[in-house]
Formats: structure tokens, sequence, C-alpha cells
């Protein structure tokens, strides 16, 4: 990934701009916006790209460089994603060289400690500040008990919610607390930096930067996140769609497969043709795989005992889910906590 703009000159402006992301004056109007996109081993890359890419291509449209950006991390130099891919980052230094904008991209390091001076820097400056997926989780572990509200990506909330009490944890895309912005992240990330350059930028302007995506819209900082395959009706069928649904929302407490065949207002014979012919498994096992895959992430990602990992996914005991997650993932709940990586099915 390239960086734009490396002047000392940008710097100095940067650090020495007023807290308001508005233009002041025609030579702020001039002067490049400067955004900060903090990475750490395992970052996410499609929202690192999301970001650059929108600057860049709003770049393209606007006659002039207009916006900036500089790849920062805790642990400077050539940084590794999960998938491998390699970007060149500056050293994110203390609570220097801070910048207008501050993302900081979620990714399976979870040091939210490295990072965290700066954020509160930032939020001093009235600077806006947008943590994604991950990033938003370990502020929101970190900073707890929080008195305004957040959001993560859905998988995080859901596992935030059996791990402590978060009243103030929504489902929302973004949630901003006093200039601190949790976001879901992932292919939401250019949606939200279209949304935060509709600040300054004419809606002419946005548009063609929103069409210039090829985004049929950018949702911004409202709505809800669509919340596992039963929120999406683009690939399956609206009734298979409601049976998913409820499977989603019975986890610790799984319902019958009549019962679900009746919320989704369909006969029981309907609901496994359903299921046999769009997702080649019947009700049960697609239930019970559900299931699984939340114990599978609450065995990576908490503290939880494995006893109160079967509760919290609808299993009468630790045996009894040990021995259905070794069936499914080919290896046991206490062995992918330590991350092994047995292929799952």
């Amino acid at each position: 990934m390239a960086r734009r703009g490396k002047t000392q000159e940008s710097r100095r402006h940067v650090t020495d701009q007023a807290a308001s992301p508005a233009p002041a004056s025609p030579s702020e109007e001039r002067r490049p916006r400067v955004f900060e996109i903090l990475v750490e081993p395992g970052f996410a890359p499609l929202e690192l790209a999301s970001i650059i890419s929108v600057l860049q291509t709003a770049n393209e449209l606007q006659p002039g460089l207009r916006f900036d950006w500089h790849v920062t991390s805790p642990t400077p130099g050539l940084v590794n994603s999960r998938s491998d891919m390699l970007v060149r980052a500056e050293p994110a230094i203390g609570t220097d060289y801070l910048r207008d904008y501050l993302f900081v991209v979620g990714g399976s390091a979870g040091r939210p400690e490295a990072w965290l001076p700066r954020v509160r820097a930032m939020q001093k400056l009235q600077r806006p500040v947008f943590l994604l997926s991950e990033a938003a989780r370990d502020y929101i572990k970190l900073a707890a008990p929080l008195s305004g509200p957040v959001t993560a990506h859905w998988r995080d909330a859901r596992t935030l919610t059996e791990t402590g009490d978060y009243p103030t944890l929504s489902q929302a895309l973004v949630e901003n607390n006093s200039g601190i912005h949790t976001c879901a992240g992932r292919a939401h990330t250019a949606e939200i930096v279209i949304r935060l350059l509709a600040e300054t930028l004419s809606p002419q302007y946005c548009a063609e930067l929103t069409s210039a995506m090829i985004l049929e819209t950018a949702r911004g900082f409202s709505g809800d996140q669509p919340s596992g395959a039963g929120q999406n009706a683009n690939f399956l069928g609206s009734r298979l769609v409601k049976a998913i649904a409820v499977m989603e929302q019975n986890i610790e407490h799984p319902l019958r497969t009549a019962e679900i065949a009746d919320e989704a207002g369909i006969s029981i014979r309907q609901l496994e043709r359903l299921f046999l012919t769009h997702v080649q498994t019947t009700p049960a096992k697609y239930y019970t795989r559900l299931r699984l895959k939340q114990a599978r992430k609450l065995a990576s990602d908490t503290k939880l005992t494995f006893l109160e990992i079967a509760i919290a996914c609808g299993f009468s005991s630790s045996t009894a889910l040990s021995n259905a997650f070794q069936r499914e993932f080919g290896l046991t709940p206490r062995q992918a906590r330590k991350g092994d990586n047995a292929p799952s099915r």
C-alpha cells in the first residue's frame, strides 16, 4: 500500500489543526485533510484497502490533492495482515503526530493498550476516531463500563454479550460516543469513509464518489447490521431465511424442528425440503452447526469455562459439547482455544 504526501510542511499543518474537521479559511480549504490509518499484525486487509480506495478515488475525482493518509503501527515497518498481505507502516509514537482523523483497523492482535493513548488524545482534541470491527470489540472490553452507546461486528457483539455486562452495546453499524466511533467495519468501511467525507463535500460530489466506488448507496452511520444468514435474503428464499433467523436467535435454548417450522409459517416437511434443497443438510444438523460455530468463537475469543460455553450454546454438558465439536471441526474446544488449526468442515 502506498502512502501519499509526506512533506514536513504537511505534518506541521496536521499537528496544528483546529479540532473541527470543517475548513476555517481558504488556506485551510486547500490543505489536505489527513487520515491516520493504524494497523497491527494480523490486521483486516479489506478495511485498510477500503479506506485507502475511497480516499484515492476522491482525489482522482477532485482537482488537486484533497485527502492524504499515513499508515501507522505500534510495530512499524512491514506489518503482516491476517491474509499475509504486507503494508509498510510508519511509527505510531505515543501521542505525537496526530492527524485530522484516526482509523484503527480491526485485526487479531488484540492489543488496544498500544493505541488507546492516541485515541484518548484525539478525543481530547475533538478529532474524529473510528474503531473498526475487532478494534471496536477490544476497546469496549478495555474501556468498560461505558456510559455511552457502542457497537461492534455482530459476531463480536454476541461474544461480548456472553462474557460481560455491556448495557449500551447495540447492533448498529456505527455508534458515536463523544467522538469515538465504534463500527462494525468489514465491507461497510468504505461507506463510513464516504459519509465522513460528506461532512465537508457537496452532495453531488459524494454521489459521484459513491457511484465511482460501484456502491448503490452509502449507509453511513445509520441502520442496524445484518446479523447472520437469517438477515440476508439475497441468496436464500424468504421462508428459509426466516427459519435460519429463528435458529440464530435461539442458540442458548434450542427449539424443536416443529417449533422452528411454526415460527417460519411452514410445515416440517416444507422446512426439511428447503434445507435439503438450498443448504444440502437437514434443519437439525444446520442448527447444531450454528451452535458449534458460536462455541468455537467463544472458545477462541473468551476465557469462559467449557461448561459455560456448552450452556451458552445449548449443550447439556461440556462432554456433549466436546463430542459434537470434535465431530464437526476435527479438534476439541481445548485445542481450538490453544489456536490449533485443524480444518473445519
